[in-house]
């Protein structure tokens, strides 16, 4: 019986998502259609339950065969994907149609991020990354009679495929190098010699291909901006959070490859951090910027998990020892509250082809609280103190610099300091240029504001008091 009860978070979104996708075959109507966002929220509530007992109960965490693990790190990660897929269940308004497909992938998608999150070898994370892809392609073409949403969708199934490919054929490497895919086991036959086998090195080469993908790091970041704007708002600003966190959290337990492929790690981190912000800075689409701004993000993570390489060699009483696991997962809460808010409220304007920086003009008049709450999510993007993501960002470059890398560091602040010019752009559009010809008009129904406003005081509150996220690892 304890053999089934470990995997009782994901067997619940698996049984409910289905469900939920029956249920809404079986009528499309308005009020069957409120009821499935309703019993999406029950579902995931069950899935929080199921998270607790576990951690009532943490020697169930772990199984013979190594699919799982139960830890702090894991059980905050969950959390935090719950949460995210939760907050998506309101800020995304209502599908007229197919509803019952909406929010089941939404369930689906968020069971791909706790298996990721909660795996403990390679073909579990390979698998959370499938089961998270699928549902993703799906999701990014659901407006499919909007121009370009296929076209994004396919766009992404192509690549990711590859994607995929390279990932599949590097663990069978990895396994005819080791003859095991249990993570502990790799980590240990790694320290146990100086270089890595040739099958080994070009098998997690590949892997780590596959990984970069999904995470839009430089040089593998060119489908992120059109999938971005292809995709409905709320989907954009999973695929910017939750979705790579969920990548993130499962590489935290790889580490160790840091060390035999330091300088592609660096060099991930490096053109990452500085050719996102480059990117972004003449571009005109939100969408696209905020896109090419997540890359950035990503790289600024990475640079943490080079941290996590070496044990800290600086310090200082203005300085904090940081633990990079902690760091990367407040990292990813802050920045996932932030980015998703931004998404939301783009989602207001989703109705056009494209939101372009022009079409945020006059938002402050129509709905002065929306572009409040924009300005709020945007200061916390950029990092500028005291906002909630200024903290993100110090306690990353201070495992970075207390690992000794104090260049890579000082070359990220460079970055984020190019980033903070588009941010500008958008605040400057949103509260400074003239409204005459705007065109763009705002849906939006009074939950939404209400979620979205309340996001934006949670992002306040958090500035303040940032202990509160570190708090969910105890």
């Amino acid at each position: 019986m304890n053999e089934y009860l470990r995997y009782l978070p994901e067997a619940t979104l698996g049984i409910g998502g289905t469900i939920v996708l029956l249920v809404g075959a079986v009528r499309d109507e308005k009020n069957v259609r409120d009821f499935l966002r309703w019993l999406s929220l029950v579902v995931l509530a069950l899935c929080g339950g199921a998270l607790a007992f576990l951690s009532a109960h943490s020697e169930l965490g772990l199984d013979a065969t190594g699919w799982t693990r139960w830890s702090p790190i894991t059980f905050a990660f969950s959390v935090a994907f719950l949460a995210i897929s939760g907050w998506t269940l309101f800020a995304a308004a209502v599908p007229e149609k197919d509803a019952g497909e909406w929010y089941s992938l939404l369930i689906f998608a968020t069971l791909g991020m706790m298996v990721l999150a909660r795996s403990n070898n390679l073909p579990a994370i390979f698998l959370g990354i499938e089961i998270l892809a699928l549902s993703l392609y799906i999701l990014i073409a659901f407006r499919y009679e909007v121009a370009g949403s296929i076209r994004g969708a396919a766009m992404y199934l192509i690549l990711a495929g590859f994607a995929s490919a390279f990932i599949a054929f590097g663990l069978a490497l990895v396994y005819a190098s080791f003859g095991t895919l249990k993570i502990d086991e790799i980590e240990k036959s790694l320290w146990a010699v100086t270089t890595l086998p040739p099958l080994a090195y070009i098998g997690f080469g590949l892997f780590l291909s596959g990984v970069a993908f999904k995470l839009a790091l430089v040089p593998f970041h060119m489908w992120a901006p059109d999938v971005y704007e292809s995709a409905p708002s709320p989907v954009s600003g999973i695929i910017a959070s939750a979705s790579k966190g969920a990548v993130l959290a499962a590489l935290i337990s790889l580490s160790f490859l840091v060390r035999p492929y330091e300088e592609i790690f660096y060099l991930l981190a490096l053109t990452s951090m500085i050719g996102g912000n480059l990117l972004g800075l003449m571009e005109r689409r939100v969408k696209r910027i905020l896109a090419y701004s997540s890359i950035g993000h990503v790289g600024y993570v990475v640079m943490a998990y080079l941290g996590a390489s070496r044990p800290p060699v600086t310090g200082s009483s203005w300085l904090p020892i940081v633990d990079a696991p902690a760091a990367i997962f407040f990292y990813v809460v802050t920045y996932s509250i932030a980015v998703l808010g931004a998404f939301g409220v783009l989602h207001l304007l989703d109705h056009t082809n494209e939101i372009t920086l022009r079409d945020l003009r006059g938002l402050a008049k129509k709905k002065p609280a929306m572009a409040w709450a924009m300005l709020v999510f945007i200061v916390s993007l950029a990092g500028i103190p005291p906002s909630l993501g200024f903290f993100g960002k110090f306690y990353l470059f201070a495992v970075t610099v207390n690992a000794g890398y104090l260049t890579l560091a000082l070359l990220g602040l460079l970055g984020s300091a190019i980033g903070i010019y588009y941010y500008l752009r958008i605040v400057v559009h949103l509260f400074m240029m003239p409204t005459e010809g705007v065109t763009a008009s705002v849906k939006s129904s009074t939950l939404q504001e209400v979620v979205f406003v309340a996001t934006a005081l949670l992002v306040v509150a958090l500035g303040l008091y940032p202990s509160l996220v570190f708090s969910l690892l105890r």
